[in-house]
């Protein structure tokens, strides 16, 4: 059985888990298969549309050749002008699109009975995506109308960073197997590839999955509390890993960090209080390096006054109410209040907290919940 020593603080722990931890490398995926993924950039190549399109349906014409034209003086053409439904491309020496009752035909002679206005009826070049237009910025997250862009570019892969995660969930039954399915989902909505393992709370089952990943980041759920068969930290450093066990962050203080050679690994509580206040204080900023992403900060004052502990990160559960925070709890992540919130903030360590009206930076749970 483990036993806790002093605290390491929650920054500290930060510095030894993104200690030389590089970016993951680009890959290309489909873009429908990229979506939900962090992305290396994409600036457009060409225009689009790349030639002008009709909006509407109608004549097909130039506009330069009906300067003038009305129905006192019509504008006859020199050949018939070309029908194009709506959605179809002009010809190359048309640019604009008059309506059917427009041309007036008879004996095989066109005539234009009103001036339209140059574009009219048509999209022109570019009108939805300019060349060199920034379509997605290095560290954004893929959605869908990114998706069609690309298709719509004729680009059949998209470059993101997806770095794959390991989670090694140790049996503790109970609810740990949803814990471990809501850090998991959690993870892959940051643009992690998860892979989940569930294994006996044994030496032997844990070092053998930790030696049979190839992970950019490890998780290990369960057992890094004092009963007797939490053995996950014996565990990891039976296997020479080093192990700081026992963070300064509320909820989550049995977490548990070290590095497998570069590989760094996040040893999360059974629980699920305890294991979403590591994941959200430490787990998601390692995502963050690995992939790239950006993870936006939202300022608003704060409804009432946050009272915390010197000496230890607390995460804060926060609802928006009248265009401010409204604190739900404080140090502890209650059903109730994660049902409620809609962004998260960390009190650091040396604050006592924020009095009642001070502007605070949060989280936006967002795709993260």
């Amino acid at each position: 059985m483990n036993s806790i020593g002093a605290l390491i603080a929650r920054d500290d722990a930060l510095d030894i888990l993104l200690a030389g931890l590089q970016i993951t490398p680009i890959s290309q995926q489909p873009p429908d298969e990229a979506i939900g993924r962090i992305s290396a950039g994409l600036i457009a190549s060409s225009p689009l549309p790349a030639k002008s399109v009709a909006i509407t349906d109608g004549w097909a014409v130039r506009a330069l050749d009906l300067v003038g034209a009305s129905a006192y003086s019509p504008a006859l053409l020199m050949k018939p002008p070309r029908w194009v439904e709506s959605g179809e491309f002009l010809p190359d020496e048309c640019d604009t699109v008059i309506e059917s009752a427009w041309l007036d035909q008879k004996d095989g002679i066109f005539q234009i009975v009103s001036e339209p206005r140059p574009g009219e009826g048509t999209r022109p070049v570019g009108a939805e995506i300019s060349a060199d237009f920034v379509v997605l910025r290095a560290g954004q997250k893929v959605r869908s109308i990114h998706s069609l862009i690309a298709t719509q570019l004729g680009l059949r892969s998209l470059s993101v960073r997806a770095p794959r995660l390991q989670i090694i969930n140790v049996s503790g039954g109970g609810d740990q197997s949803f814990t471990a399915q809501y850090i998991a989902e959690d993870a892959a909505r940051a643009g992690a590839v998860v892979t989940r393992v569930d294994v006996a709370n044994t030496t032997i089952a844990i070092a053998s999955a930790m030696g049979a990943t190839e992970a950019h980041l490890i998780v290990t759920m369960g057992g890094t509390g004092f009963g007797k068969t939490d053995v996950t930290i014996d565990s990891l450093r039976s296997m020479d890993i080093p192990v700081a066990h026992g963070i300064a962050i509320t909820p989550g203080r049995t977490a548990a960090i070290g590095r497998k050679g570069d590989t760094p690994i996040i040893a999360l509580p059974g629980d699920l209080e305890g294991a979403l206040g590591t994941w959200l204080a430490v787990g998601l900023p390692l995502l963050d390096r690995l992939t790239g992403g950006e993870r936006l900060l939202e300022l608003r004052p704060i409804r009432r006054k946050i009272s915390s502990a010197v000496g230890v990160a607390e995460v804060v559960l926060l609802a928006t109410q009248s265009g401010e925070w409204l604190p739900l709890a404080v140090g502890e992540l209650p059903l109730w209040a994660l049902s409620q919130a809609d962004a998260w903030m960390l009190v650091p360590a040396e604050s006592e907290g924020f009095r009642a009206g001070e502007l605070c930076q949060a989280h936006r749970f967002g795709d993260e919940k």
